[in-house]
């Protein structure tokens, strides 16, 4: 395999929280602590505008292509909904006393989850964006929410160390995971759904297999917490990297669980500070990682 940086862009003025795809293949999103969202072109790899402007930190960014629609998830417990082709906020969505965390878009129910540092998710229709649900999970953050299409199930990361698994089609509770020692930070299915992959704020992952009852795999991945899980969209559920506050991106077979490639130092061209989000880009397959060091480095990874 051959591993390579494209690129870093620094146009952020400060840590870099949240990452998405835009309207193109070639177009993504970036935001974070200095309140700008900013829109890339991946094949100039340069700034192609400053989209939305915020009062507030920015932790959660999703793009709604269909509508033209960036939501941009907050410190403070709110959602501002920016429709790009008018570009014009039109409205704000506020039910959560704590972070926004993560956005999730359920393409097949036109609904929103979002997930706060209030210890609940919300359940948003679209477009209308209307409140049809909140459901209170634990009393601590709920950093990140993974969804499975072919199982029509939520997962949701908590901060007491469990995750909570949701029926999509009603809401329901299924149930809850073991306990493990420290929060989850980040949960993430295979594309088949074999397994999930969970990430503890002590470094831990977890592999736990879905069609093999009480199989789990635990290894000590990072040396700090674990803050993003994402998977090679072609690879068929075969390749993945995690995101950690120890400032590394890692590249990771998933079937034997072995690192292929640790992005990090001067060598590397790596990040300097915590990494906190990672996106594997339609375009070429890049692999897109962000952290506190206020960059975005541009990876190639060819298997």
């Amino acid at each position: 395999m051959k591993f390579q940086q494209i690129a870093t862009l620094a146009e952020h003025k400060a840590a870099i929280y949240a990452l998405c795809e835009g309207g193109e293949t070639h177009q993504i999103f970036s935001a974070g602590s200095d309140r700008h969202v900013i829109q890339w072109d991946l094949k100039k790899l340069k700034v192609e505008a400053v989209v939305a402007k915020s009062p507030t930190t920015i932790i959660s960014l999703a793009f709604l292509k269909r509508w033209n629609y960036l939501l941009i998830g907050q410190v403070e417990g709110g959602v501002h909904i920016i429709d790009l082709m008018k570009g014009k906020e039109f409205k704000y969505l506020k039910v959560h006393k704590g972070y926004i965390f993560d956005i999730l878009y359920i393409e097949e129910k036109d609904e929103l989850v979002f997930s706060s540092g209030d210890g609940s998710i919300s359940i948003w229709s679209v477009p209308d964006f209307k409140l049809l649900n909140q459901k209170k999970l634990t009393e601590e953050k709920i950093r990140r929410i993974a969804y499975s299409s072919s199982r029509k199930e939520l997962a949701v990361g908590l901060g007491d160390g469990r995750m909570a698994f949701l029926k999509t089609d009603d809401w329901s509770v299924l149930g809850y995971s073991d306990t493990y020692e420290s929060a989850i930070n980040s949960v993430c299915y295979s594309p088949n759904a074999d397994f999930i992959l969970a990430g503890e704020k002590d470094a831990q992952l977890h592999k736990i297999h879905l069609k093999e009852s009480g199989k789990e795999i635990k290894l000590a991945a990072h040396y700090w917490a674990i803050y993003d899980i994402a998977f090679k969209p072609t690879s068929n559920g075969q390749l993945f990297a995690t995101a950690s506050k120890d400032k590394t991106v890692k590249i990771w077979d998933a079937q034997t669980m072995r690192v292929l490639k640790r992005f990090e130092g001067f060598a590397d061209k790596g990040h300097t500070h915590s990494v906190n989000a990672l996106l594997w880009s339609s375009y070429k397959e890049y692999l897109v990682s962000a952290g506190d060091d206020k960059s975005i480095k541009i990876w190639n990874i060819d298997s």
